[in-house]
């Protein structure tokens, strides 16, 4: 039996062989999911001649740099009739975002070199526990599987509405439709992903055009507005994505933001307080990731709204396009923004502190986080690293290329973030922790004195 072996292969790089093509019969062309853990490919393969080499080329459908392509080498017995078997793990790969369509072929060759690919096969990866059933209006599909006709029409009509609002003040359209796997609970969306944060509510996949979120009855209210902002997710993701250039962490979130309806009123109560004292946070800094300390996060996101907005209102939705399209041709920031608005970023936060009664220069907090930190604004899975080590796709677009996702916290969990029982809960256990740090040093003194004095006494008597 032959070893299984995985490996990334770029067929951009990679020389298919050449030579006649073998004749093969292909039967119980299968793959066989087992949600979420793993999906294995196997079939029947039948020549004339002695096959004695079979690869399975396999991957899933999505946005990438150049045409990608897995290869993993099956466990079979050579002859003129092989039965290959392999098993993609999806623990050890990150795995894929319920919808995902994933694709197999098998190249097979004989002792002489003669090669041939088998029709490429296509498989939903979706947990089939639930009864899932469509609605679709536009490029919005929503599935559901509870909470009836009316549940599933409600989100379907935020979601249009959303999209409807984008192409009106931004230009921005969906080329392809999106696909909106709604689960009943948040403990169901959870179970149906790998690695991702406790506290995820919802999960947008540029690359995929898939989103996901858990929507029980009690948040229909939240689920609207979910639905709104991962979906202006996934259409800015696909209107931008790029092998180029990185589109900054604001622009992105200001405009799922905006494709939410904009700040309810605690969240402008809350902007108006920080502009009231002068604590915005600096344009500079909302371009990287967001803090995950829970108001300098609410500030981000309510800021990056205004910041849109702004751009829209003062200059029109054509030169937001153009600065969209700037950056996706891998344009610097500072320098799409002088080619598009004709000034830079620091010009830009000028005049948005002014338009707000602020005076302009470096004012306002200058450090949200110096090292990007998992917040609700990213995707928890990115490539091939193992779980203990996972990178959020958000700040390493640079090495996967990936647009950022977007994950949602849930209402309730948002609040306890930022409540102020969890804020004295920890400064109470700080402060304990504190106290027995000095108790624990007294006593090491104490001790280390007492022995000393001990030795000093033994030193003594043995003169």
């Amino acid at each position: 039996m032959r070893s299984t072996i995985l490996l990334l292969l770029f067929t951009l790089f990679y020389p298919h062989p050449a030579g006649t093509l073998l004749t093969v019969d292909v039967r119980h062309d299968q793959a066989i999911i087992n949600f979420p853990e793993s999906v294995t490919f196997s079939a029947e393969l039948t020549s004339a001649s002695v096959i004695d080499s079979v690869r399975l080329i396999y991957g899933s459908t999505q946005d990438t740099c150049g045409q990608v392509e897995a290869l993993a080498f099956p466990d079979f017995t050579p002859g003129t009739k092989v039965k290959p078997t392999w098993t993609w793990e999806m623990r050890k790969s990150g795995g894929e975002p319920p919808g995902a369509d994933l694709w197999w072929q098998w190249e097979v060759s004989d002792a002489a070199g003669h090669t041939t690919r088998t029709p490429k096969q296509h498989a939903l990866w979706l947990d089939t526990s639930h009864n899932w059933k469509v609605t679709e209006e536009g490029k919005v599909r929503i599935h559901t599987y509870a909470g009836g006709s009316d549940f599933a029409a409600t989100l379907r009509t935020a979601g249009v509405s959303a999209l409807n609002r984008l192409a009106k003040d931004t230009g921005i359209t969906p080329a392809d439709p999106i696909d909106l796997y709604i689960y009943a609970s948040l403990t169901d969306m959870r179970d149906a992903v790998l690695y991702e944060p406790g506290w995820t509510g919802g999960i947008a996949f540029p690359e995929n055009n898939i989103v996901i979120i858990g929507i029980d009855s009690d948040s229909l209210e939240w689920g609207k507005r979910t639905v709104a902002h991962e979906l202006t997710h996934v259409l800015v993701g696909d209107f931008t994505f790029s092998c180029l250039g990185d589109i900054p962490t604001w622009l992105v979130e200001g405009l799922a933001m905006y494709g939410e309806g904009g700040l309810d009123s605690m969240e402008q109560e809350a902007f108006d307080q920080n502009v009231s004292q002068d604590t915005l946070l600096t344009f500079q800094v909302l371009s990287g990731g967001f803090s995950e300390d829970p108001d300098k996060a609410d500030l981000s996101y309510s800021q990056s709204y205004k910041m849109v907005e702004y751009l829209i209102s003062q200059f029109g939705k054509q030169k937001l396009l153009d600065l969209l399209v700037a950056l996706r041709s891998g344009g610097e920031l500072n320098a799409s923004f002088l080619s598009v608005y004709d000034m830079d970023l620091q010009g830009f936060e000028s005049r948005f502190r002014s338009q707000l009664g602020l005076p302009a220069g470096d004012a306002g907090v200058q450090s949200a986080t110096s090292t990007p930190t998992v917040v609700p604004t990213i995707q928890p899975v990115s490539g091939f690293q193992p779980a203990a080590t996972l990178v959020p796709s958000e700040y390493n677009t640079a090495a996967d290329n990936r647009q950022p996702g977007a994950i949602t916290p849930t209402p309730a969990q948002a609040g306890w973030l930022s409540s102020p029982e969890l804020k004295t809960a920890l400064g109470i256990a700080a402060t304990c922790a504190c106290a027995s740090f000095m108790i624990v040093i007294i006593l090491v003194l104490i001790f280390m004195r007492k022995k000393r004095k001990n030795t000093s006494v033994g030193q003594g008597g043995a003169q």
